[in-house]
């Protein structure tokens, strides 16, 4: 047996897909940090992957996604790249891990939106807002856009390290 055949590296479908979401949330963290934005291109060339790769499977679980996350998006909840970013992994990785890594990216984000509003002195003021926008749903009886900020909010949390986060802790232990 050669010694390059000995420490061949065999990548499976399954390892491929995980290298194209490591990099694919490395990138979108970096965009996202720096310019507040994950750009369309990314995703059209992940989405191209993906086809690639999983061909209809993914074009479906990303479809899916994409409606039912666009809901968070139209309330002001995500941001648009943070809802496309939802979909990509969910395509890619499927619907239970892609939601359980989800998850604990979530976990990961809500930790630390604590720590920068308690670090911030916002903690109350938001809280306040987050009241303020229950009482009027309930009251109206239906969701509403959460408008209290707009879109170029300096305190809008950049999603996607949180996502690199929660995939590199599923990664290593789920």
């Amino acid at each position: 047996m050669s010694f390059s055949h000995k420490f061949q590296v065999w990548l499976t479908g399954r390892d491929m897909v995980y290298y194209i979401v490591g990099s694919l949330l490395l990138v979108a963290t970096i965009t996202d940090i720096f310019w507040r934005r994950i750009p369309n291109i990314l995703v059209l060339i992940y989405f191209v992957s993906g086809i690639f790769v999983l061909h209809s499977d993914f074009v479906i679980r990303f479809g899916i996604s994409l409606v039912i996350f666009s809901a968070l998006y139209r309330l002001r909840f995500f941001g648009a790249g943070d809802v496309k970013l939802f979909s990509l992994i969910i395509g890619f990785l499927g619907v239970y891990d892609g939601i359980n890594m989800s998850v604990i990216a979530l976990i990961f984000a809500g930790a630390g939106a604590l720590v920068y509003l308690i670090f911030s002195a916002q903690l109350v003021k938001r809280f306040n807002m987050l009241v303020n926008y229950c009482i009027r749903v309930l009251a109206c009886g239906r969701l509403e856009k959460y408008g209290e900020y707009g879109l170029r909010d300096k305190h809008m949390m950049p999603m996607a390290p949180y996502f690199l986060a929660g995939f590199i802790l599923w990664r290593c232990f789920c």
